[in-house]
């Protein structure tokens, strides 16, 4: 991409090694954690029209959450500074097939709920998919609206992202890639990842081609603010002082001399 225009376009490798099927542009992948970058996006979507506040309690807009976190802001989940426990950093939480298991909202929050929190709010730095998975629950508390549907109307459809959308076990997507594992031996069929559990740390899907229109508008104003933007894209100070180089959902750091704001996202398959 350059200027915000397509350049080439190319697939890379197979998209299902049963039907030898390759990959194409229009090739549909799992974003794993690159998903983070929606969910800030739309949370500061919500703070640009004053229904959200980044210094407020969570529990000012989740009730349910436990008296121990009660000075977790949004701020601290959006930068990962919240101190709470990651669902995903839990022993034993992707062992014996558990990656299939379907989870309810409550069901994810009750397995850190009573867990004591790692540090106190904004004192330290620690990846937290229980942060991110709160922001979608925040989204959907705020506007009454299901996460993918907020993030379909306000995003996805504007900026014509039509192959972009929250992964469904049962759903059939046309043009989903397959994912493998390499068994020592073989490739295999990946272990199957239920979506209800990255939810909004990350379930969604896209093509490379849906993911340059979203690069594109992140060079305008048409979802937020520039100084929004510029704000997620700031790297975060804790109390000690010390920075992170992480802002609201990206990674911020630097490639000979020149500042690189980026994602990954890593899931089965």
């Amino acid at each position: 991409v350059r200027d915000g225009k397509v350049t080439f376009t190319k697939g890379y490798g197979f998209a299902n090694l049963e039907s030898m099927r390759r990959a194409s542009p229009e090739s549909v992948f799992q974003l794993a954690s690159v998903t983070k970058q929606f969910t800030a996006t739309a949370v500061m979507m919500l703070v640009e029209e004053g229904k959200i506040r980044l210094e407020e309690p969570i529990r000012t807009y989740l009730t349910d959450l436990p008296e121990a976190w009660g000075k977790v802001t949004v701020r601290n989940l959006l930068n990962h500074t919240s101190g709470i426990k990651s669902y995903t950093d839990l022993p034993g939480f992707f062992d014996n097939g558990n990656q299939r298991r379907d989870y309810t909202p409550n069901q994810i929050i009750d397995l850190v709920r009573n867990l004591p929190p790692d540090f106190e709010p904004g004192t330290q730095w620690h990846y937290n998919n229980t942060g991110y998975y709160l922001l979608g629950m925040l989204i959907e508390q705020v506007t009454g609206q299901k996460y993918d549907q907020f993030l379909t109307q306000r995003i996805f459809k504007p900026l014509g992202m039509a192959h972009t959308r929250l992964n469904n076990r049962y759903d059939l997507v046309p043009e989903r890639v397959i994912g493998y594992s390499w068994s020592g031996k073989a490739w295999v069929n990946a272990e199957f990842v239920s979506p209800t559990q990255p939810f909004s740390a990350g379930a969604l899907l896209s093509t490379v081609l849906d993911m340059a229109k979203w690069d594109a508008a992140l060079y305008t104003t048409k979802l937020l603010k520039a100084e929004t933007l510029q704000q997620m894209w700031t790297p975060t100070i804790l109390k000690s002082g010390e920075k992170q180089d992480y802002g609201f959902g990206w990674i911020v750091s630097k490639v000979n001399k020149h500042r690189m704001v980026v994602h990954g996202g890593g899931i089965d398959g």
